[in-house]
């Protein structure tokens, strides 16, 4: 009988608390074509971390509209600096350039554009930090191959020792051949345009000193758990060098026990000299500890941390004027779109987008049909006043049976 009771109870809260949804929407397109619909850290949430619950409807038709998942690289672009020539002297065995570092750049190579020549040719180089006084740099070094079929110049390298000598004198040796003619001189320099972060701020962090093991720490946590990648300090102490880590509380079975441990997500190194931001492999969690190691010296005053998510994002094929709905549930499979064969190799191009409104909705359905009987009220009234009755019955049943052993 108790069986029978738990699973009439187990059937009406099925009934009762189906899976919830939560629904969001793109209001407006401006333009037709391939987009970036941006996940926000909310969406990211719900989603537990997996884009396969999510779907994109249109919110008139409740078309399904495909997407794919699309992530922004990190992109290096390289620029050529030229170092202005300060002087050139020529005599009858040497050609000699002075070049400019007036910023001071640490420099471990220089590059030397030259007009195309069959000749070889040797070069010594010295540095200075007023243009009077030299220093050697390179003896000797040998430029060859000083020919290209498609340009009328060549760039060529020369390693340095890592110096930044305001001036660099540059002394071509002419003994043997002809000289050379050197259009440019100067370095590549490189830059890295990093993906925006998303801040996180719905977060709660206690601090506590555990002066027995040597350590502060601090437990953050938030209401859902979130996608963190991505870690920032504010610290005003002065001259620390810490240890530190991010830790995670987890759970294992051992010969059927449970026991809990700690599982260390990353190390990293609180050091006064340097940045205190740290970038590492993401995780999805809703609490974690940052734990520091003090040593013997007085706990280190953290005015604040802050919290980081790689954006993530979806490209969807809009059209503009419309509004669409964006729709999370665990009620979701993987979908399969075409879409997927059609992402673009640049995202210069795409406008990203982002979900507003994101919010709680009770039941979420792919096309607008009339509701079968048995997801209706009245239905579930009937099934309601039915199990009453049947636990009811049962009751009634087991206290005849123990009034009768009395």
């Amino acid at each position: 009988m108790k069986r029978v009771i738990s699973i009439v109870c187990l059937f009406l809260i099925q009934i009762l608390f189906g899976q919830e949804a939560k629904i969001g929407e793109i209001k407006n397109v401006q333009k037709t074509g391939l987009q970036l619909v941006l996940l926000s850290p909310q969406v990211i949430s719900e989603a537990e971390n997996n884009v396969d619950f999510i779907r994109i409807n249109e919110t008139k038709s409740k078309k399904e509209v495909p997407y794919a998942v699309y992530s922004k690289p990190e992109t290096t672009k390289k620029s050529f600096l030229s170092f202005p020539i300060a002087s050139k002297t020529k005599t009858d065995s040497l050609t000699s350039f002075v070049i400019s570092n007036e910023k001071q750049i640490q420099l471990n190579e220089l590059f030397v554009v030259i007009s195309n020549s069959s000749v070889s040719k040797s070069v010594n180089i010295s540095g200075s930090n007023d243009g009077k006084e030299w220093f050697g740099l390179v003896q000797n070094h040998l430029l060859s191959n000083l020919e290209d079929t498609k340009l009328q110049h060549v760039e060529k390298s020369i390693v340095l020792p890592l110096n930044n000598y305001k001036f660099l004198k540059l002394d071509f040796n002419d003994k043997i051949s002809l000289p050379i003619e050197c259009k440019d001189f100067g370095v590549y320099q490189s830059k890295i345009n990093y993906v925006e972060q998303l801040e996180l701020t719905d977060f709660v962090q206690k601090a506590i000193v555990d002066n027995s093991r040597k350590k502060s720490v601090i437990l953050v946590s938030f209401e859902k758990p979130q996608l963190i990648s991505r870690l920032d300090f504010d610290i005003r102490s002065d001259m620390y060098f810490r240890t530190a880590r991010i830790l995670v509380n987890r759970e294992r079975k051992i010969k059927n026990k449970t026991e809990k441990y700690q599982d260390e997500i990353f190390t990293f190194v609180l050091n006064s000299k340097m940045n205190a931001s740290f970038a590492f492999p993401e995780f999805f969690e809703k609490e974690f500890i940052i734990e520091i190691d003090n040593q013997d010296n007085p706990t280190l005053e953290i005015e604040k941390i802050q919290l980081f998510q790689t954006p993530k994002y979806v490209l969807a094929n809009l059209n503009e004027g419309e509004n669409y709905e964006i729709i999370v549930s665990k009620d979701f499979t993987k979908p399969n779109y075409d879409i997927v064969n059609f992402i673009p190799n640049s995202d210069e191009m795409l406008d990203v987008i982002a979900i507003d409104n994101f919010k709680p909705i009770e039941t979420v359905s792919k096309q607008e049909k009339p509701k079968p009987f048995w997801q209706t009220q009245w239905f579930l009234w009937t099934a309601i006043v039915i199990a009453g009755i049947i636990i009811g019955y049962f009751a009634l049943g087991l206290l005849k049976d123990v009034e009768k052993k009395n």
